[in-house]
């Protein structure tokens, strides 16, 4: 499994409560332009759209997990990513995974990844998704942050699947968020 590059984003796996609970984001005064796939990681803005994909370094407030909303014939559409440069289009609803300081994570790594990763953090990756599927190709940067810096993960171990092992081509690991937009102190959003 790791020795294929296949990225998918964030997906959330564990949480101690035995539940993984998805918000809807409403109130959208302006419509986000680009293309928001599921397993992407989001953010709050303060302009009107409500979230954002995140970059490298940013913090995020969860993880996109499907939309709905009218399109402009009046249909109304549910779909597994939010299409670049829509127009026309109300009742917006982004479903979101926010994060828990306990829950746990899966994302494929961009390389190699050592059992001694373990407790260091790497940034995210972004990646042009699937219109076909709805899914990501976001990935995490194999590129640890070490000590001097602070990534958007926080590695915790290894995802648990058949053939995938510490130093596979493409490590599948377990992660936490480490640069939370609910934890982090920040001014305003």
């Amino acid at each position: 499994m790791s020795t294929v590059n296949a990225p998918f984003g964030v997906r959330a796996v564990y949480h101690p409560s035995g539940v993984i609970r998805t918000r809807t984001l409403t109130g959208f005064t302006s419509i986000p332009s680009a293309a928001v796939y599921k397993g992407d990681l989001v953010k709050l803005t303060g302009d009107g759209a409500v979230a954002a994909i995140i970059a490298a370094n940013d913090a995020a407030y969860g993880i996109f997990d499907g939309c709905r909303y009218t399109d402009a014939t009046g249909k109304p559409t549910y779909s597994p990513y939010w299409p670049a440069s829509l127009s026309g289009v109300t009742n917006i609803e982004w479903y979101v995974v926010p994060f828990d300081p306990v829950l746990e994570c899966e994302i494929q790594a961009g390389g190699s990844v050592a059992v001694t990763a373990i407790g260091d953090s790497a940034d995210i990756v972004i990646a042009a998704g699937n219109a076909n599927t709805g899914i990501t190709g976001s990935y995490m940067n194999s590129t640890l942050k070490g000590a001097a810096a602070v990534g958007n993960f926080r590695i915790l171990g290894l995802a648990p699947y058949d053939n995938n092992a510490w130093g596979d081509s493409y490590t599948i690991v377990r992660v936490q968020i480490a640069k939370n937009q609910l934890l982090t102190e920040v001014n305003s959003i």
